[in-house]
């Protein structure tokens, strides 16, 4: 009995090692093509290797989530790109370039409430121009978290002038005036490569 339980946990223990291996395969494989240009095929097979989730450290899923999120932006598909990247950011909030890149995603989607608020304007619809305004903020709201954050670690003229610029587009003078002390809080936190162990 004892030499049949033996075998037994020999046995188990080897399926272990050949499914980890094929796990850690996979990965490795992802770590030579997460590099390239967004693509159909690239993203398939990180969907796939997603879906292993449960095999991979919570690093390395936090990493797949970043590059399913990046390709899908590089083909041009901003909704998918949300949320792969939104995925992410709950494994590593302190991503530079994970921050810079919701932010802008989520900045870029004020374009159709802008054109909106434009043409209520022109047709002197206070109605149709506030709805517009209250879904532009929304989106204003959405971003400035993460372009706060990219500040804090990253900084530069061009996004503070965005920044600062979108505050005054919601009328937000406050916040402005809190900005400085808000970026000097943020800056101590900031990953600007993910780990993969």
């Amino acid at each position: 009995m004892r030499k049949k339980m033996l075998t037994l946990y020999v046995l188990l223990g080897a399926a272990f090692v050949v499914k980890a291996q094929n796990t850690n395969q996979g990965y490795h494989d992802f770590t030579v093509y997460r590099t390239t240009k967004g693509s159909a095929e690239g993203i398939a097979k990180m969907k796939t290797l997603l879906q292993q989730q449960d095999q991979l450290s919570p690093k390395q899923v936090t990493n797949v989530q970043y590059h399913l999120g990046r390709m899908h932006e590089e083909i041009g598909d901003a909704e998918n790109a949300l949320l792969y990247y939104e995925q992410s950011l709950k494994g590593e909030a302190n991503y530079t370039v994970l921050r810079r890149a919701l932010g802008f995603i989520y900045l870029s989607k004020t374009k159709a409430y802008v054109k909106q608020m434009n043409e209520a304007s022109a047709a002197k619809d206070a109605v149709a121009n506030a709805n517009a305004f209250s879904k532009y903020k929304e989106m204003v709201l959405k971003a400035l978290p993460h372009l706060e954050k990219y500040q804090a670690c990253e900084p530069d003229e061009e996004t503070l002038n965005i920044i600062t610029n979108l505050y005054k587009s919601i009328k937000d003078q406050q916040s402005i005036a809190s900005l400085p002390n808000r970026l000097k809080t943020m800056e101590g936190n900031c990953v600007t490569l993910l780990d993969d162990e």
